[in-house]
């Protein structure tokens, strides 16, 4: 896949058509869920698609800003619980997100809000984590280049864009050298290197409700991955933030060449002055 071009083109969709998808693509979607980038291979996780019924079942246990979103799909990740879970779903969930956009399908992350809940309602096994919910389908006619932006029940608007569409935070604004707020100047580099096209796809990943809480630091051979704090995201959504935009960055990176080592969790050995309460999520060798 192209992941560059994928991640740029891909947009969050909360509006969708009743139609449910072809059989083919459902069975395509199973088939490759096989063969999708793991940060843990070792980690178990499962995927169920559930249809638009699963709706009933699914309100008041997920949602967008609480509110449950209609689709004629549902893609469920579960898996083990064991460290580093969410980082995984995380990983192999956008990747399964990008397998979407090049079938094109339209499809949206929705926090899980009440795990318990959900694992009654869908009786998921005993040694199974509900650790992610994807909506996915074929989104319904909006304004050219929009935004559904839901507040409320009572308080949803559809939101022109302007400008370029990607990626929804400045390059510039987020990559740094080893110093803390010195811009790494990723604008300056050719728009076909692969560090540019990496950095672009990363910004325009997803996040918990587009916060988008992450910073990069560049420093010589290594990309470091630092998480910052805000008043919302929650440690579950912030594990998940990390493994999405981690496969946005890594698959653009190795579609120009192979990794050295890809995603490595945690802090790197040497030490940087970054804000008060964020932390390193990761680093990756170039």
């Amino acid at each position: 896949m192209n992941y560059y071009e994928l991640a740029t083109r891909r947009e969050s969709t909360r509006s969708f058509k009743k139609k449910p998808v072809l059989d083919r693509q459902i069975t395509e979607l199973r088939d490759y869920f096989g063969q999708c980038r793991r940060l843990f291979p070792q980690i178990a996780a499962d995927i169920e698609i559930l249809g638009a019924d699963a709706y009933r079942n699914l309100t008041g246990c997920a949602g967008y800003h609480s509110f449950m979103i209609e689709a004629p799909h549902y893609l469920l990740i579960t898996s083990a619980p064991d460290e580093h879970y969410l980082e995984n779903v995380g990983y192999l969930g956008e990747d399964l997100v990008m397998k979407l956009t090049e079938m094109e399908l339209e499809s949206c992350w929705i926090t899980i809000t009440n795990p318990a809940e959900m694992r009654s309602r869908l009786r998921i096994p005993a040694d199974r984590e509900p650790a992610a919910l994807i909506a996915f389908g074929n989104a319904t006619t909006m304004l050219p280049s929009s935004r559904l932006d839901i507040k409320s029940t009572s308080d949803i608007n559809i939101k022109k864009r302007t400008g370029f569409v990607a990626p929804k935070l400045a390059v510039d604004h987020a990559v740094f050298t080893d110093t803390w707020e010195e811009s790494a100047g990723i604008s300056a580099l050719p728009i076909n290197s692969s560090l540019y096209q990496a950095f672009i796809a990363a910004c325009c990943a997803p996040s918990f409700l587009n916060l988008q809480p992450y910073r990069f630091l560049l420093d010589k051979d290594m990309v470091v991955l630092v998480s910052l704090p805000d008043a919302v995201t929650g440690p579950s959504d912030a594990a998940l933030n990390t493994g999405i935009v981690m496969l946005n960055f890594a698959g653009t990176m190795e579609n120009h060449h192979a990794a050295k080592a890809g995603w490595i969790l945690g802090a790197p050995e040497k030490t940087y002055d970054i804000p008060e309460g964020a932390v390193i999520a990761g680093y990756y060798p170039i």
